[in-house]
């Protein structure tokens, strides 16, 4: 009876012991309960990868390399080029049948003509043997009833006949070269006959028919002067239709160099510009696309500015207008975007609560670029994740990071940095 009476005192002994540890347990956790010890799982967040752009939209007024084309008599038009065509050099862009009114452009055959006279030192020789092989020719084509030919050959006559013609009408011709004259001549010769105007290309070109009479105003010999003011005081473009049927001095096309142009962005307030200056590079945008402008130049007064960027793009899409909106674009920065409410400043330093293991939390530095309504961009750092804040490196957030949403509720116990 004693041997059973030990072996159940023993038992006694140990469940009592058991439940000794589990009550132990039991006090343990509810302790931690009541004083906030039990592991926290806050509520947090991952950073959002995303780019903060700063922008600003301007007008830009275009300033190209252009020249206008007018009617150098009356007559009806045939063009042979579309809005927006390249076309080479040399290309025949449009003719006009002047009704057979080619006086002007016998007058011009005749400077020609006196032109190649003073190159071949006015040797009235050859003046005289131009004429009479004309007379000969004359008479030989009027024989062979060769009607065209006889109305060149007395073209040709009255045109290579002495005229009085003064040196100064001659000055621009003087620079051509002989042979240069002499394919002049030719094809004025040409054109008389035909009664036609000739207009071609001097160089490979964009034709355009979009004449809106600033073509002078915005040129690139009057940069210097287009200030602020200068832009509201030319403002409103002329409405132009083409027509078949035109007088002299008509516009009729222009061609426009297409590599490169300037467009005059207008800043009114100077304090955008405080960090720009000749020769930057500025990012700008139009609709979807964006390239790099190069400052030529910034025009201040008190109005506002104008800076005069260089470009190589966007010529098709720009060019119709003589004003369009671009987009200064100041900052284009890869970043995270996290909540503002988990923001937090220590020692003067602004950083979040990353959550650890075990309910602890790590404080990380951050760096702000643009705070919002509900949100803030910070810096992503370097490669490595670090930023620098007061000539000091830190190490910042990643995107595997979770943020503490509401970092009040972070006891300091509970921080390990």
């Amino acid at each position: 009876m004693k041997a059973k009476r030990k072996i159940k005192k023993k038992r006694n002994t140990k469940n009592m012991l058991i439940f000794a540890i589990i009550a132990i347990v039991i006090f343990f956790f509810l302790i931690r309960s009541l004083t906030g010890r039990i592991y926290k799982n806050y509520k947090t967040t991952f950073p959002i990868y995303t780019s903060y752009v700063d922008e600003k939209t301007y007008k830009g007024v275009n300033i190209l390399n252009e020249k206008v084309y007018t009617a150098k008599g009356e007559g009806i038009v045939i063009y042979s080029a579309s809005e927006g065509q390249k076309v080479p050099a040399n290309f025949e862009i449009a003719s006009i049948n002047l009704m057979n009114d080619t006086s002007e452009l016998k007058d011009e055959l005749a400077k020609v003509n006196a032109a190649i006279a003073y190159k071949t030192d006015g040797d009235k020789k050859e003046e005289s043997k131009v004429e009479d092989i004309s007379l000969k020719d004359l008479q030989d084509n009027i024989k062979k009833n060769n009607l065209s030919a006889a109305i060149s050959d007395i073209n040709n006559l009255d045109l290579s006949s002495n005229k009085n013609i003064a040196w100064s009408e001659l000055t621009e011709l003087m620079d051509y070269s002989l042979d240069a004259l002499n394919a002049k001549r030719d094809e004025l010769t040409e054109q008389i006959n035909k009664s036609n105007i000739v207009y071609k290309s001097d160089t490979s070109s964009i034709v355009s028919f979009l004449i809106d009479g600033f073509e002078n105003k915005y040129s690139l010999d009057k940069i210097d002067k287009m200030d602020y003011s200068y832009f509201t005081k030319n403002s409103e473009p002329l409405n132009r239709q083409s027509k078949t049927k035109v007088n002299k001095g008509d516009k009729l096309f222009k061609l426009i160099d297409n590599i490169n142009y300037n467009v005059a962005i207008l800043v009114k307030d100077n304090d955008d510009l405080k960090k720009i200056k000749d020769n930057d590079y500025l990012l700008l945008k139009f609709k979807d696309d964006k390239v790099r402008a190069k400052v030529l130049t910034i025009n201040e007064s008190d109005k506002g500015s104008v800076v005069i960027v260089n470009l190589d793009r966007f010529f098709d899409q720009v060019y119709k207008q003589r004003v369009n909106d671009f987009d200064i674009v100041y900052k284009d920065q890869k970043c995270y975007e996290i909540p503002k409410s988990a923001i937090i400043k220590r020692d003067n330093i602004f950083g979040v609560y990353i959550q650890e293991i075990h309910g602890l939390v790590r404080f990380v530095p951050i760096k702000v670029i643009k705070p919002l309504e509900k949100t803030s961009y910070v810096s992503k750092g370097d490669r490595s994740s670090y930023i620098e804040i007061d000539n000091k490196k830190y190490k910042t957030i990643s995107l595997n990071d979770p943020i503490i949403i509401n970092p009040k509720q972070v006891e300091q116990s509970e921080i390990l940095n």
